[in-house]
């Protein structure tokens, strides 16, 4: 994976640098991508490196007793990688740069790679401004990716999935957590306006892609993202599920109505960044609650 480092020549493809949201979307685009024969996103979907390294209420990645230069550790191959990448921050960009240039059987070439990890969404300006920096010295083009969705419905979702994943799937239970969730206040993965401000920052919201769920499954959506990432068109699976949380639970009018009020200056900025998108169309569970 070094080899790259004294190589004069640009690496074909460009890196994606994922930043969230959490629950829009993202599992199912990795999954997408990655199986296309142009892109390869190595052994992960989210690396958790950048994160785990810059922010305090997300050390539990970090392992740091980990000794990553000693691959016969009790970790597994995907820890130790992560561990690696966090204790030598340089060998993340190698790393990428070799998926985009190792040999391939038939000869196929790479054009695109990446890392989604949603959490990259609390990432400072300069974290990213140093992500791209150590991508331009290698001559790679980093493309960042955030996809954004209705924040009352992806709230709603995220606390769904947590629940699924602890086999709780009952109504009650399902208000009462979230309900526990809301009073706690805004999330940390929760505030569009904070991660927008960092893109335009770090790279300028001109040159990122910045969706949203609710049209991601659409053609014309997803041909404009493959147009951003420079590489062909093609069709997705459509119907296609990654990580779904459905329910029919009926969330109170008074837990919605807090919710709205959280996160109305999500609805506005998203709004500010995407000037030529009906939100109160596509999102309407935040545009009714953040008015009432």
């Amino acid at each position: 994976m070094t080899k790259s480092l004294d190589s004069n020549a640009n690496p074909p493809g460009v890196f994606l640098l994922g930043v969230g949201a959490q629950k829009a979307g993202t599992s199912w685009l990795h999954q997408q991508l990655h199986t296309r024969p142009d892109a390869d996103f190595g052994c992960l979907k989210e690396y958790h490196v950048h994160d785990a390294r810059t922010i305090a209420e997300l050390k539990r990645f970090r392992q740091l007793n980990c000794k990553p230069l000693q691959p016969r550790t009790w970790v597994q191959p995907r820890t130790w990688l992560r561990q690696w990448f966090i204790h030598n921050p340089e060998h993340y960009a190698e790393y990428f740069q070799w998926l985009l240039t190792r040999p391939r059987l038939r000869g196929a070439q790479i054009q695109l790679t990446g890392d989604i990890t949603p959490s990259y969404a609390l990432l400072s300006a300069d974290t990213l401004k140093g992500i791209n920096t150590s991508f331009q010295v290698r001559g790679t083009p980093v493309k960042p990716v955030f996809l954004m969705r209705d924040p009352i419905e992806r709230l709603i979702s995220s606390q769904r999935m947590k629940l699924r994943k602890q086999g709780l799937r009952d109504a009650a239970t399902e208000v009462a957590t979230l309900r526990k969730r809301v009073a706690k206040g805004r999330g940390l993965r929760s505030d569009y306006g904070q991660t927008l401000d960092a893109l335009d920052q770090a790279f300028g919201l001109e040159h990122c892609f910045v969706g949203l769920f609710e049209t991601l499954f659409t053609q014309p959506t997803y041909a404009e993202l493959c147009h951003f990432l420079g590489v062909p068109y093609q069709a997705p699976a459509w119907g296609e599920k990654v990580n779904v949380s459905a329910t029919k639970t009926v969330i109170p009018d008074d837990l919605l109505a807090e919710m709205g009020r959280q996160h109305a200056d999500d609805l506005k900025r998203a709004q500010q960044a995407l000037p030529g998108l009906d939100l109160q169309q596509l999102w309407p569970t935040t545009s009714r609650w953040s008015q009432a």
